[in-house]
């Protein structure tokens, strides 16, 4: 593949190079010949079996002449066509504005003031894309300091690039090179506008954590976290566990924490450690949690909600708008659909509408303002972003 004809419209269009090859020569040419042909700051969306060389990949990312950003993540897809192994790159007509944020352990993350978010005066929106390696695990003090720092009234979208075997490896298309332990926040010059949707429904509860460190649930009701767990799930469904099956029996029962306005956070357990949770994403003591459960029918039908909810906010709203709806799906909900994922896709194409490009990639946990505002790590989620 190569570059994938755009209808004929009066706005502007972005320029989008699709590749079924992963190497770091196809990438290379792709966005030499993305840049030729006009475009003014470039979006890389890679798949993680290329397994892009860092050390190959710097001299061009260095050298490239217009912003760039983007990350490495277990699949991506354009339209209905989802890649394993390839690359999508997107030329934007119009230049952003990339902050590249080091990241550690220490929960040092410090901005610059909301108007010079990388020393640049903010043009006309403030509304950001964020990617984040999921794997140096401080997404949500990062997005704690972020929405500090921004404050509300501004759509932020993103996603965690990474692994799907949770290993860290450099993940993150920046200017610098390929990185790991890296975050960016790339100004739009345009508006954007975004929904979120996830289809889970509430099987039992809710129950009280009593003990959590960060991502860890120790007890809940004061008894130990997988005890109680497994317990409802053996007693209210056919699944059962033993010692080798948490993970595939997980996926079908994610946690969902209680919000303000009866929202529902949902958290993914993906591991047990004795009698612990761990989970993608905090859990906080005191807090108020359900056991989640979904069918395949009604996860597809909230990713086409996502779509018709934010054609529906952005609909004559938009200006300079260049018909993208860029989209972050989380990882595990394509391991729970299976075969199903297609007709996800196909969905959320019904969703957002016939004439809008869709481009995303099956993230390692999604970034996305919630309707009061705040923004927050979401797992086994779909996040749609309209420009």
């Amino acid at each position: 593949m190569a570059f994938i004809p755009q209808r004929e419209s009066a706005a502007l269009r972005p320029l989008i190079w699709v590749s079924e090859q992963g190497t770091d020569k196809c990438l290379s040419d792709a966005l030499t010949q993305v840049i030729a042909a006009g475009a003014q700051s470039l979006m890389v969306l890679a798949c993680s079996a290329n397994n892009h060389s860092a050390k190959s990949l710097q001299s061009k990312l260095q050298s490239c002449p217009v912003p760039i950003c983007g990350g490495v993540f277990p699949s991506v897809f354009f339209a209905d066509i989802k890649l394993d192994v390839g690359f999508i790159v997107v030329g934007f007509p119009f230049a952003i504005s990339v902050a590249c944020h080091k990241l550690s352990n220490q929960f040092d993350i410090n901005f610059d003031s909301p108007k010079n978010i990388d020393g640049h005066t903010a043009c006309r929106s403030l509304d950001l894309l964020v990617f984040i390696d999921a794997m140096a695990n401080v997404t949500e003090p990062f997005i704690t300091s972020l929405y500090e720092t921004i404050g509300g009234g501004i759509d932020v979208i993103g996603g965690g690039s990474g692994f799907i075997d949770f290993k860290q490896r450099p993940c993150i298309f920046t200017g610098e090179g390929l990185l790991m332990n890296a975050a960016l926040v790339v100004q739009l010059p345009v508006a954007m506008h975004c929904a979120v949707d996830h289809g889970w429904e509430i099987l039992s509860g809710p129950y009280l954590v009593t003990e959590a460190e960060g991502t860890k649930i120790q007890t809940i009701n004061y008894l130990p976290a997988f005890d109680v767990y497994k317990n409802i799930i053996d007693e209210m469904t056919p699944y059962k566990f033993t010692k080798n099956n948490f993970f595939q029996i997980s996926q079908h029962f994610p946690l969902g924490i209680l919000g303000i306005n009866d929202d529902i956070l949902v958290r993914d357990p993906i591991q047990v450690i004795d009698t612990e949770l761990m989970c993608v994403g905090a859990v906080p003591v005191n807090s108020m949690v359900y056991i989640l459960s979904g069918n395949k029918e009604h996860i597809i039908n909230a990713a086409e909600n996502a779509g018709l909810k934010v054609s529906k906010i952005s609909e004559g709203k938009l200006t300079n708008a260049i018909e993208l709806s860029l989209v972050f799906d989380c990882v595990s909900r394509v391991l729970y659909l299976g075969e199903k994922f297609p007709l996800e896709l196909a969905a959320i194409q019904r969703g957002i509408g016939e004439r809008r490009t869709m481009v995303g990639a099956l993230s390692i946990g999604e970034i996305a303002n919630t309707h009061r505002g705040t923004i927050n790590l979401l797992n086994k989620s779909i996040v749609i972003g309209n420009l």
